[in-house]
């Protein structure tokens, strides 16, 4: 049976982040992306009143990935999402279920990227200072973050923008779709990279979050990419 894997970052302390973060402009010359793209395979339509603390990342009028709102000032997304990309040329809409209309519009202030990332899967994670807050409401709500790690067979959620096939045009329309956690061996056997402590895998005969940026939500947040059993990137 043809599994779809994916890692995923796990989250990271905010306070880790800003205050062991790197703030953008800083990184090493060279570093390139190696991530994969955007969706959510086989997902289905979800609205922003189940998912309120999505937001769509929006650089130069198109979709880049999405984010988690912690509160009315700061947004977590992937390090991979902006850490080559200047904070002014970074755009979020909130409170929408389309990432093209509607809801909030914001702008970012600064940019935060932890300073152990490199390009690679491992330490992904970033945080953006709003340039003005969030109106919060019932299409716009902080994430809930959880305080345990996930046990193999975990059943998780994840959510975000992007194509709902692989080979698919984007939707417009927020996705959704469940998922089950792999225990830790399972993962570090069935996976075809190095892996650490700081990262997760599910697998799903149907559902595979390929966005960067993806919530993934149960007892912890997490913001993931999508890989294939044979190691291509999505």
């Amino acid at each position: 049976m043809t599994m779809n894997l994916f890692a995923c970052c796990a989250f990271l302390a905010l306070v880790l982040c800003l205050t062991s973060g790197l703030e953008i402009g800083k990184h090493s010359e060279g570093q390139k992306r190696i991530h994969g793209n955007l969706g959510i395979i086989n997902g289905k339509k979800a609205s922003i009143k189940k998912f309120p603390y999505m937001v769509a990342l929006i650089i130069d009028g198109s979709l880049q990935g999405s984010g988690v709102i912690l509160n009315s000032h700061w947004i977590l997304t992937t390090a991979f999402n902006v850490a080559w990309v200047p904070s002014d040329e970074l755009e979020f809409r909130a409170g929408s279920t389309t990432y093209e209309q509607g809801g909030q519009t914001l702008t970012a202030e600064k940019v935060v990227v932890h300073e152990n990332y490199t390009g690679s899967w491992d330490y992904d994670i970033a945080v953006v200072k709003l340039n003005k807050p969030i109106k919060l409401g019932k299409k716009a709500k902080p994430i809930k973050l959880g305080k345990k790690d996930l046990k193999g067979k975990t059943k998780v959620v994840a959510s975000g923008w992007g194509p709902s096939s692989e080979y698919g045009n984007p939707s417009p329309n927020l996705l959704s779709g469940e998922l089950t956690v792999l225990d830790w061996d399972t993962c570090d056997e069935t996976y075809p990279y190095d892996l650490t402590s700081r990262l997760m895998c599910t697998s799903d005969t149907n559902v595979a979050p390929c966005g960067v940026g993806v919530a993934v939500v149960c007892l912890v947040q997490l913001t993931c990419m999508t890989v294939k059993p044979k190691g291509r990137l999505w």
